[in-house]
């Protein structure tokens, strides 16, 4: 059986684990300071549409919990069945309770979608404590995880296509002219002053600076409607990838958006042979030993 996708699952688990993990551990003050603002201002979206009413500051403290708890064996792959689908499902509540009370975030959409993937896909094969353990692995005998990988690589581009799909909706080929991003980002600068948000420092200079516009509009553009490309080759994927990073460390630097699953590339890993490097990194930390050992340890015979 070829091994590289359960590798690259593993590599993923552990990575986008860690990011939900430490994303709820930062932000758990604000989530918990935002649920306990007035009932009027609830608005619920996405899975929570249904609730009339906010919950209990203890529900809310309990998704955390569950998120850090969850997302901890997850990352380690200890009883992956449970873990990883509980961690995802908290991850997502977690989430979306906190855009139901007004401003809408969605920066952390993409890592809630991957993160239900990989909740179901056979990351714990190989490089887990289950793996080491010899727990059960019978998705691993007849799953080579390639379906886990794909899924989540087409989540990941089609996040982008749509984004600029949506662009073309709403202004039509104005976007290109450059104008509508001008006083897009004139207007949210604008109003992070207003609200004593932290703005970007740079906004003031790309803004007078007019003929900058037409080419970053287009640039974006091509960007997230060529995102289906990466689907093709590893190679357009690798271009893809760090056109993509670039685009976001230019949202960070003219409109002070952070988007950190996106930025670190965490949200690109499934286009990427990621497992290829594995091995010599593993060799070259002894810290990380015990990934090798679960390896040698694994059922299934490597053939990479």
């Amino acid at each position: 059986m070829n091994r590289n996708a359960l590798q690259r699952l593993a590599i993923m688990r552990a990575a986008m684990g860690l990011y939900a993990v430490v994303w709820t551990l930062v932000r758990s003050a604000n989530i918990i300071d935002t649920s306990g603002q007035p009932a009027r201002r609830f608005d619920p979206i996405g899975p929570l549409w249904f609730l009339d009413r906010p919950l209990p500051t203890w529900v809310t403290v309990l998704g955390i919990l569950t998120v850090l708890v969850a997302g901890t064996a997850l990352i380690v792959g200890w009883r992956y069945r449970i873990s990883a689908p509980t961690a995802a499902i908290a991850f997502l509540f977690v989430t979306t309770y906190r855009n139901s009370w007004g401003h809408i975030i969605h920066t952390e959409n993409l890592a809630s979608l991957q993160l239900l993937v990989l909740a179901i896909a056979p990351a714990a094969t190989v490089w887990s404590l289950d793996a080491r353990r010899g727990a059960e692995t019978d998705t691993g005998e007849r799953d080579d995880g390639w379906w886990a990988v794909n899924a989540m690589a087409v989540l990941a581009v089609g996040t982008y296509f749509m984004a600029g799909v949506a662009k073309l909706r709403i202004s039509g080929l104005h976007w290109v002219n450059g104008d509508v991003l001008l006083h897009q980002v004139a207007f949210d600068n604008a109003r992070k002053i207003i609200v004593g948000a932290p703005e970007s420092p740079f906004a003031a200079f790309f803004l007078s600076q007019h003929w900058m516009m037409a080419p970053a509009a287009i640039g974006a553009m091509l960007i997230e409607l060529g995102a289906p490309l990466a689907l093709i080759k590893e190679r357009f994927a690798a271009v893809w990838v760090t056109t993509a990073i670039m685009l976001h460390f230019g949202i960070l630097a003219i409109m002070a958006i952070l988007f950190p699953y996106q930025l670190l590339g965490l949200a690109m890993l499934p286009l990427l042979p990621i497992e290829a490097r594995a091995p010599g990194v593993l060799h070259r930390h002894r810290w990380l030993g015990n990934f090798l050992r679960w390896q040698r340890r694994s059922p299934i015979t490597s053939t990479t």
